[in-house]
Parts: C-alpha cells; structure tokens; sequence
C-alpha cells in the first residue's frame, strides 16, 4: 500500500542553538507505532524508522545514494536524537511509495538541508515513546529516565532495558504531539567524523547497484541508437546479429520528442549481456540523419559570440539603472568568457530493468527523481501511476544524470515486447555519446567604476543553450541565471544589470553537478579579478571592499522563491581561502597564485578556492596546491563534507583543464575517457578544505565546491601575466604537469 506524507506536517526548525526545543510533530495514520504486547516484532513510530526487537535500527533513507554520502549523514540525525551507536544502525532504501510525493527527489545539494529537522524528529519520536514505556514497565516519572547507547536508564535505580525489549509497549505508545530535540552543544554524533556506511561493502564489491541487477528470467539488451537527436530509423539489416549464440530477437523503437529526447533505436536482446554488445556491433543500420546537418559546435561558438554583443533577448533587472548605461571610455571595462558543453561521466554508466506484464509495471534502477520518471513511464504504457512499482537502487555517481529518465524509458519501450524482464546496458560509449550535456555558454560583462576605482556599473549578458528550452519548447521564462548572474549577486554595486539570451541547439541538454552556478560563476569571479588588476589593486583585498560590512540582503527571484545572502559569510570563506594559500606572504620566484568566491544559493552555503601554480614556461605550469573553503552552516558529518569538496574539486578542475564536448554535424565526436578528458591520479594536485565554523541552520554541500575552482586557476594564470577567457584551457594551448 502506498502512502504519502505531507511535508507541511514537520514544523520547521527557525532555530537549533539554543536550550532544546519542544516541536510539534504531526504523522498520518499509517506512521503512528505499530504492534502489540504478544505478536510484534518491531515498533515503527515512523516511515523512517524502524526498531526491531533483536535491538536492530533500522533507517530507512529516502535520498538516492549516488556517493554523495546521504547513507551516512541522514541516520546520523537519527543517532543523534534516538541515543543510539551509529554502528548498530542498518540502513535501507526507503520503499518508494512509503513517502510523499517528492520524498525520494535527490538534487540541488538537498539531501540534508530538508531532512535535517524530520530525521531528528523521527528520532526523538522513538526515544520519547521508548522512555514512555520504560517508566510505565518500572511505575516511575519518565523524567527519571534517560536513553543512552540505545537503552532506556532509570536513573534513580539503575535499572536499564534495551530499546529492543521495549518495542512492543513502545508500540502502543501515543505517538507524542511534541518532541524535545536536543542543543547543539550537546550533540554526540552530529559534527563528529564518522566512517561511511557499508564503507567495507563498497570496496570489496559487495554493494550492489543498478547494473547489478538480477531478476528471474531476465534478458539483457544493448541499443544501437540513432547518433542524431531527433533522427529516425531508416532500415535495419539484422541477419548477422541474429546468427550469434544468446541472442532472442531484435527489436526496434521510435525516438521521442521532450522532455527526454529519447534516440530511435534497435535493440538487440540475449541471454547474456555479452553477447548482446557483440551482436549490436553485428547490425547493418542506416539512419536518417538530416536533422543534424550543419549542427556543429564550432559554428555555435561563432553564434554565441556574435549574439553576445546583442541586445539580451531576456531583461533580469537587479537593482539601478546599469541597464540603460552605455559603458565604454577609460574607466570602463568589457571582456567575454565561455565554456563548452560537458558530459556528467559517472563511474557507473546508466542503466535500468524494467517489466512491463498484465497491464502494470516493475522498475529497477537509480533514479534521482522518480515520481517524474513514473509520470513519464505511465504516460508511455497508458497506465496509472499506481500501477507501477519501483524498486530504487545505488547509483555508481549521479551528479544530475539520474534526474534524465531516458535510459528508463528505453527499458520500458522494449520490455512491453517482451514476455521477461529486461536489463538495458549501456557501455562507456553511449553514456558519454548519448549524455544530456551541461550547456555551452558564453558571456560579455562589462563594468564602470568610479575615480576611486568603486564600480558604479555592471552588466552581465548570459548566453547559453537552455535546458528549459531543449525540454519545453513552448518555455516562455528562460533564464538560467543563479550563480550571481541575477538577483544573488554578491557584490556591494549600486547599478547592476543581468540579461539572458537562448541560443538553441540540437542537441539535449541537462543537468551537471553545479549547473547555473558553474556556468555563472567563472566570468564573474574572473571578471571582478580582472577589474582589480587593470586598477592595480589587490584581488582579494578589491572583493573584500565590495562584502564587508554589507548587511544581509534578500533576493526575490519571483513571488514564492526567494533567499536571504549573507556577504559576511562570503567575505569569510574568503579571508580563509588567502590565509590558508598564504596569500599575504611574499611568492617564491615563478609561483603565482588566484582565488574565487561564491554564494551557492539553493544550498544556503558559501565557499571559496585559492590556487598556487608554478609557471614553467609559455602556458606552461604546475598546480602546487588548492585550498578549497566552506561555509555551509552547522555540518553534521565533516569527514563527507571534506569528500563533497574535494570530489567537488576533482569535478571542477576536469572541467576547467580538458573536459569538452564536440558535435559534429549533431553527432557527439567523444566515445570515451580516451578523448573525454577526465583527471587522472598522476595529475591530481594536493587538496586542502576548511571549514568556516557555524551553527546556522544546514546547508547543502554536493554542489557547493565546484564553481570556484576554474576562476581561481585562471586568476592565478592571469597573475602571471596570461588571463585565460575560455574553457578547457588546453583549448587554447595551456599545458601542466
């Protein structure tokens, strides 16, 4: 039976920091404690929680785990409150359905900052009800009971019962109208370093993921798709692919339109997956593919920078009148930036299994936004949404990819033609060919500033190839401008501007860790730093003039979303960031060094990158050191906040050194890590994180340590003298070592 929980049913939290708080707590029928004194097994008091009489707990975790930790740090929450060890808790997959809609929804550095009041609250609901049941079992106050090292402690007596033996009266407990959550001084597990969950399962192998799976009387399939978006299939020649021992049938399949843009494909289908991708490479397919000619990123670079000194097709006012301001003359500045598209290039490619039998439908598979994928799935078979069941899985990396559900709908498409279940397999190839791409982008800024260097102006022109667009043609609102190209911009300037301009592109579009705020953040942070050397001041000491002392400031996106930005923080990460780089002490010959700052707004954190290179020659040089900052407010599990940084940082520096998408005539020309530039070992450089300390209400952090790491590099390289404007920099004959 499925259920929903309203989230409006959890009170929020306004603050943590001081005594502990008595909260209301509402849940439906079907998440009071459940069993009875003679037959239970277990008490329930929540859907995330369960106590199992063998003094087993058990979590269950509704974020998607793609590596981001949420594994860990979400049933810390519930250590925390419930006073229980953190290694005697087993963690699980929430069944989808057993939360409302949206609960299982993974994205936007999320996870922790919206379930950081219902875990706790799931766990001082069981420690409230177990100590409730303790005191009647020894006729006492429960204010005489404390619960500790998952036991319930009389304190006057000494007497103590474990939590497992407490369950069946637990479970007859009222589930209590308020809670008592505890002060921040006295957490135990929150903030303390903890080894991640099935850490052991992972490295041996044990842990199993969406490729991973089995299921009685599956086949496997490995798709030939159509390299052109939007193309079509013209004929198939499958006499080859059909002579190979394993092989079922060959079966075929249109494409779609939006949101997915699945590709038309032919599907081999065997017993095995090997045999499956060795008979792919046995069929004879021609393809339509006139929809792509002409569709090539280097003609769409010339577009971009030919419309960029256009008017923006999208006005996004901020404050003053920097929109009706020609800047130009000697106290003026104008420069444009851009990057290409990028490909997400998870670890584990996409893959799914589905079932499609007597009108319903099972899935298996990672999926971080799975209500979307059961609309689009139901849509597809014309079935309820009720009528599909969905068993969510780990994922080997997510970083937005997951959000797409094409890889999905391919599985749904072939399991209803056939009579067994069927696992889609994609290899390195078509996760890197047939991605959804972070967009291509380019950007023209310019600034004024006053005879005192104050910048009075700024303009920024955004131009990039929409993913609203690419999954809803008829959008009318495009602009995708977070990241301090809108209303979040950071700095202390009385005239600011921000415009948007579309230019599309036939090819799908989605997103990749960071989305807008990488895209955003680079020109900016490059651009602010450019302006402070033309003026002969200190880059950090120039930032630093336009944050501090600023008060807090909200910024209104639109009438139901808007965020409150503290440039105090900013200013924060950033003195840290300098001091860490050891920005004020005097460089050794050849060594040069940039820094960055960010609000990453959706997350409600801040963060900063310092670089140190060596210039070795013409374009030539080596990264000595990274220093990567955060503030994201109180951090419940440091040790994943250093690993979302440092990952982060690996991502970032991929990015902004060698990874970039080609499209030749709409076809992807990468294939692989062999010409898709992704970090090795050999080049990694030493990475250091610090944290700001802060008891403000918790951010996110996935997403949080990529924007700022390009604009530091390419900061550092200007300081020796050479100011990159685009990404990747071996583009334009940068190397290192």
């Amino acid at each position: 039976m499925k259920h929903s929980v309203n989230r409006r049913h959890f009170l929020k939290l306004s603050s943590f920091t001081g005594g502990g708080l008595m909260l209301g707590l509402v849940l439906p029928e079907w998440a009071k404690a459940t069993g009875s004194a003679a037959d239970c097994e277990s008490f329930k008091p929540s859907a995330y929680l369960c106590i199992n009489k063998d003094n087993t707990v058990i979590v269950y975790v509704a974020k998607q785990e793609i590596g981001q930790g949420v594994n860990t740090s979400l049933p810390m929450l519930v250590a925390e409150e419930l006073e229980c060890d953190l290694k005697s808790i087993k963690v699980e997959i929430a069944p989808y359905g057993s939360l409302g809609q949206g609960a299982h929804d993974t994205g936007g550095s999320q996870s922790v900052m919206g379930l950081f009041d219902p875990m706790r609250k799931a766990g001082a609901t069981a420690r409230t009800m177990l100590i409730a049941a303790a005191a009647k079992r020894w006729n006492t106050g429960v204010e005489v009971c404390t619960a500790e090292k998952g036991k319930v402690v009389n304190n006057k007596t000494g007497a103590s019962l474990s939590f497992g033996e407490l369950v069946c009266d637990a479970a007859k407990e009222e589930v209590p109208k308020e809670v008592l959550l505890k002060n921040v001084k006295d957490f135990k597990v929150i903030g303390k370093g903890q080894k991640k969950n099935n850490l052991k399962d992972i490295l041996t192998g044990k842990v199993q993921y969406g490729i991973d799976v089995k299921v009685p009387g599956m086949v496997y399939a490995a798709v030939a798709r159509c390299p052109v978006m939007g193309g079509k299939l013209v004929s198939v020649d499958d006499s080859e692919a059909l002579k190979i021992p394993g092989v079922v049938k060959v079966l075929r399949y249109e494409g779609t339109g939006a949101p997915m843009h699945v590709r038309a494909g032919v599907a081999v289908v065997a017993t095995n997956s090997w045999a499956a991708l060795r008979a792919r490479k046995a069929l004879k397919i021609v393809w339509d593919e006139s929809k792509g000619k002409g569709v090539n990123t280097a003609q769409l670079e010339k577009d971009m920078a030919a419309r960029a000194k256009q008017k923006p097709a999208e006005a996004i006012p901020v404050k003053g009148n920097a929109a009706d301001t020609i800047i130009a003359g000697p106290n003026s500045m104008v420069a444009e930036y851009s990057a290409p598209f990028v490909a997400h290039a998870t670890l584990e490619p996409v893959n799914f299994t589905a079932q499609v039998k007597d009108g319903k439908c099972e899935l298996w598979g990672g999926l971080q936004l799975p209500d979307w994928t059961v609309g689009l799935v139901a849509q597809e078979l014309q079935i309820k949404s009720s009528d599909i069941k969905v068993n969510l899985t780990l994922s080997g990396g997510g970083f937005g990819r997951r959000l797409h559900s094409d890889f999905a709908l391919e599985a749904v498409k072939l399991a209803k033609q056939l009579d067994h279940p069927v696992k889609v397999i994609w290899d390195r190839t078509d996760d890197i060919r047939f991605d959804v791409f972070r967009p291509a982008n380019h950007h023209r800024l310019a600034a004024k500033w006053d005879a005192q260097g104050r910048i009075t102006h700024w303009q920024h022109h955004v131009l990039t190839t929409s993913i609203t667009r690419v999954q809803r043609p008829d959008a009318k609102q495009l602009s995708e401008n977070l990241g301090g190209a809108s209303q979040d911009f950071w700095y202390d300037i009385p005239n600011v501007y921000a415009g948007y301009s579309n230019v599309d592109f036939s090819i799908n579009r989605g997103w990749v860790r960071g989305v807008e705020f990488v895209v955003n953040v680079f020109p900016l942070e490059s651009f602010v730093d450019e302006v402070a050397r033309k003026l002969k001041k200190d880059p950090l000491q120039y930032r630093l003039s336009m944050l501090e002392g600023r008060k807090p400031f909200e910024a209104k996106f639109n009438d139901n979303w808007k965020e409150t930005i503290d440039p105090e923080r900013m200013a924060g990460v950033l003195k840290l960031a300098a001091d860490k780089i050891g920005w004020h002490k005097p460089a050794a010959k050849n060594i040069y060094r940039g820094i960055a700052c960010h609000c990453y707004t959706t997350a409600k954190a801040y963060a900063a990158h310092a670089v140190e290179i060596e210039i070795k020659g013409p374009k030539q040089f080596i990264i000595k050191k990274i220093v990567a900052t955060i503030d994201c407010g109180l951090v419940i599990d440091p040790d994943g906040l250093k690993n979302q940084m440092e990952g982060g940082t690996v991502f970032a520096l991929s990015q902004a050194l060698k990874s970039e998408i080609h499209i030749q005539d709409g076809k992807v020309v990468e294939d692989g890590f062999f010409n898709y530039g992704v970090l090795r070992y050999n080049e990694m450089p030493a990475i250091e994180v610090h944290v700001v300390p802060s008891e403000a209400s918790p951010g996110g952090a996935g997403e949080v340590g990529l924007p700022t790491l390009a604009p530091a590099l390419c900061n550092a390289l200007a300081a020796a003298g050479n100011r990159p404007r685009r990404l990747p920099l071996q583009k334009d004959g940068y190397s290192w070592s």
